[in-house]
């Protein structure tokens, strides 16, 4: 009799895969729920495979995948290529830093120098002309913006002195600071940063299973925010590092950006489509419905909360 139970509860247990382009501060949240045995909660058995964003894009598109935390996939939904929806927000903004030269003390010391950035219409291209528009600076007029590729590159040609500043990831950021590079704060607008993603077809068939998965996610992300020390020490095991201050600053950062609940606002969900469509020069409109549905993570919240869930 008990052999049989156990053969029915296994039998019970969804398997779900998700990609992530990269085990960083984006799918923490997602570790968290799965070492807490929050998955194992709703009957759900996760397997995270982190590989390159491509991968994960064609791995959702083709059904190998059932969610991702792939930002490529929102930008390929809002250019038409795949029907999906957002359905839960990890960050509302990213976690690039802008480093500059020790003698560069603000965004005016910048005029007539050089920057470095990835690629002419790429993610660090739109987001450092959004930063030189806060702060009254013409890109390619008072700055110029030379395309440099990687992070490592970008980061080499500021040490190199061949640019006096670049937009680097906040682990990047870490080693500018000790390096004796200075930051630049700005007002970090809202962007699509490690969002999660589902098919339209997916979320139709199986729309119970996916408030499982979010249910667990915001759990995971609700303790991640709750229990500093435990999720540092989770963020070193995940993302192999040996220094407990470096994970220390990595989680401090992270906190900035945190968004349990996984909420965006119409406001922001507007900026961030359009964004895309300028970057992947979409001619048609773009309607918030074709690329959100928050509804599953209203939900949890509002359960959570009712049951004053804590972890």
């Amino acid at each position: 009799m008990l052999f049989c139970l156990q053969n029915e509860a296994l039998a019970q247990v969804r398997k779900i895969k998700v990609c992530t382009p990269g085990a960083g501060t984006g799918s923490m949240h997602i570790y968290a729920a799965k070492d807490r045995g929050y998955f194992a909660q709703e009957g759900l058995d996760v397997d995270v495979l982190v590989t390159r964003g491509q991968i994960c894009t064609m791995a959702l598109i083709n059904g190998q995948m059932e969610v991702t935390t792939n930002p490529n996939v929102f930008d390929a939904m809002v250019a038409g290529k795949f029907k999906g929806k957002v359905i839960y927000v990890t960050a509302k903004t990213l976690g690039h830093r802008f480093m500059v030269a020790p003698d560069i003390k603000t965004f005016a010391d910048l005029k007539h120098k050089a920057v470095a950035i990835s690629t002419f219409g790429g993610l660090t291209d739109m987001l450092t002309r959004e930063i030189f528009e806060q702060n009254n600076l013409l890109p390619n007029k008072d700055v110029a913006m030379l395309q440099l590729g990687t992070p490592d590159l970008r980061y080499g040609a500021l040490k190199a002195g061949t640019v006096k500043g670049a937009l680097v990831s906040s682990t990047q950021a870490i080693a500018a600071r000790r390096d004796g590079f200075r930051e630049l704060p700005y007002q970090q607008p809202p962007w699509m940063s490690s969002p999660i993603a589902a098919g339209d077809d997916l979320l139709a068939k199986e729309r119970p299973m996916l408030r499982a998965f979010i249910k667990a996610v915001t759990k995971g992300h609700i303790w991640y925010g709750r229990h500093p020390a435990q999720a540092i020490a989770l963020t070193q095991k995940v993302q192999r590092i040996t220094d407990p201050n470096i994970a220390k600053q990595i989680y401090d950062d992270d906190m900035l950006r945190q968004n349990p609940g996984g909420g965006m606002d119409e406001a922001a969900q507007r900026k961030v489509v359009e964004r895309a469509r300028e970057m992947f020069k979409v001619q048609n409109k773009v309607e918030l419905s074709e690329i959100f549905d928050l509804s599953l993570a209203r939900e949890v919240e509002a359960e959570l909360r009712k049951t004053k869930w804590e972890p």
